[in-house]
């Protein structure tokens, strides 16, 4: 079952269903998917997955399926994790499931909603992730979420029989609050 946690035009977005540990699983073995996410190296099983999904459920994190509003169908998943407390830093990261539903600006829109979720409750300073290169849909869309491009690891990973660099996107909170004003 979902619950409109928080909503935006097209989807909204719910705690995390461990009911939908089946789907995870299929996803993210799913190599179109796994190798955008880092977790092309690793077999996902559905014991694994539903445990992980149990134990986010339980501490109560901010991870969160994004589910379309016309059906009420699970898309994927968006998260953020509290680095550190003190500064208010976060990490951000998600992913879109079914390739059809990807390119069709769901990750776009969930990526604004949990960044407004990020910086009007949780009172974010700033939030922060890493996006392989060769991903470009996903440079492309955080580009359209906001976040801007502060740097790169070179040689972070290494996929298909060579290095790739994992660039590092970032919105702290005045961008975010300007940004919104001039909206």
């Amino acid at each position: 079952m979902y619950y409109k946690k928080y909503e935006s035009e097209r989807i909204y977005l719910s705690p995390m269903c461990v009911e939908d540990y089946s789907t995870y699983t299929r996803w993210l073995n799913d190599e179109t998917l796994a190798r955008g996410i880092g977790n092309f190296n690793k077999n996902i099983t559905e014991e694994n997955e539903k445990e992980w999904i149990e134990n986010v459920c339980k501490k109560g994190e901010y991870n969160f399926g994004i589910i379309r509003k016309e059906d009420d169908v699970l898309l994927g998943t968006y998260g953020i994790d509290e680095e550190n407390s003190v500064s208010r830093r976060f990490h951000v990261g998600g992913f879109i499931g079914d390739a059809e539903n990807r390119g069709k600006g769901y990750g776009t829109e969930a990526l604004k909603l949990i960044t407004k979720y990020a910086f009007e409750i949780l009172n974010a300073e700033s939030i922060f992730s890493g996006i392989y290169a060769f991903n470009e849909c996903s440079i492309k869309s955080a580009k359209k979420a906001g976040y801007r491009e502060a740097g790169k690891y070179r040689n972070a990973v290494f996929y298909n029989g060579k290095y790739h660099d994992e660039i590092c996107i970032e919105m702290i909170k005045e961008d975010y609050f300007n940004a919104k004003k001039q909206a």
